[in-house]
């Protein structure tokens, strides 16, 4: 779109004032508040044209004017700047992160609270799938004649645990010659990547005599790891979306408080985010109805070069963008050097 600087300025103008307060922006408002060096008439010129290109539209009958999505995404893809984040925030974070980064799920769980809170909008994070993070260690362990429970570090420090039934009783030996074979078979796998057939050849080829058994047991576990493919997700500071006037419509704020209740609605919101970037989608470009009305800032955070969860901010369009995206940036570049740094030592 081709749109002289005067334009630009006039429209960075009236986006800024807009996330501070909320109100319709009008011509005097601009010229009183933003050095433009034009007048008053001039700004009102230039904002008819805004609006016949579709980037401020009036709300009602008022002087003000507001910006559309069209208007949000030319300023968020050539205007914004960034917020620097204050080092007492900074330190915040870091500290989050390094006490955390042990449990991924608490991990998870803290980031969503604290970014929440940084930016005063909706918070979803989710932990990483099974299938996602690679297996560090599996260990086979009989609880009695007819089970053994299969414990699995992950690379991100996570522990499942899951009870097998077996057909006849698995001892102590057995299961640590199972638990051998199986490790040198799948270790630093991802679950996508382990081939069933494969391990159960090794398996038959080492232990003859329990060749039924083990394949039993092999079958068993890739159930139980198919099963734990959904991550979780953590929601927080979703009542921060009520401060925001855009929401007292009820109905309106009930229809979005109905998404952000349902996981795999927000699984939808995350699962659309390219691994190391930063993805914005304003208004009508989400999916999801009752979010048409939203904005929702996407990133990942990662182990090398697999991406093993998603972080997600939503708040209204007039979210304060460079802050947002600031805050997301540096949370989850810490969350995978930590992770990198874990994994490596």
């Amino acid at each position: 779109m081709d749109i002289d600087g005067r334009k630009l300025k006039i429209l960075e103008a009236i986006i800024r004032d807009y996330i501070e307060t909320g109100d319709p922006v009008g011509s005097r408002t601009i010229s009183k508040k933003y050095d433009l060096g034009v007048s008053s008439a001039t700004i009102r010129n230039e904002m008819a044209d805004l609006e016949e290109l579709g980037l401020i539209v009036q709300p009602h009958t008022s002087a003000g004017r507001i910006p559309s999505d069209k208007g949000y995404r030319l300023y968020v893809d050539g205007m914004m700047q960034r917020t620097h984040i204050e080092p007492e925030i900074e330190e915040i974070i870091l500290k989050m992160i390094k006490e955390r980064v042990n449990r991924i799920d608490t991990l998870v769980e803290e980031t969503a609270k604290l970014i929440a809170m940084l930016t005063n909008c909706a918070t979803i994070a989710s932990t990483p799938s099974i299938t996602q993070v690679r297996i560090k260690h599996l260990q086979l362990v009989p609880i009695d004649e007819h089970s053994v429970a299969c414990v699995i570090v992950t690379d991100t420090n996570s522990v499942k645990n899951h009870i097998i039934p077996t057909p006849k009783a698995i001892d102590f030996n057995m299961c640590n010659a199972l638990t051998h074979i199986l490790n040198e078979s799948i270790k630093g796998s991802t679950l996508s990547q382990i081939s069933l057939d494969k391990i159960r050849v090794s398996i038959e080829e080492k232990m003859k005599e329990y060749g039924t058994i083990a394949g039993s047991v092999l079958e068993a576990i890739d159930k139980t790891l198919h099963q734990e493919d959904m991550p979780d997700i953590y929601i927080r500071g979703a009542n921060n979306i009520l401060d925001f006037e855009e929401f007292n419509n009820k109905e309106k704020a009930r229809e979005l408080f109905k998404v952000l209740e349902e996981k795999p609605y927000l699984l939808q919101v995350l699962d659309h985010t390219p691994p190391n970037t930063i993805t914005i989608r304003i208004g009508e470009e989400n999916i999801l109805t009752p979010m048409k009305d939203c904005s929702v800032v996407t990133t990942s955070y990662s182990i090398g070069e697999h991406t093993i969860g998603n972080i997600g901010i939503i708040g209204p369009t007039r979210m304060d963008y460079g802050q947002v995206v600031s805050v997301l940036e540096y949370v989850s570049h810490h969350i995978t050097n930590m992770l990198r740094e874990m994994n490596d030592s």
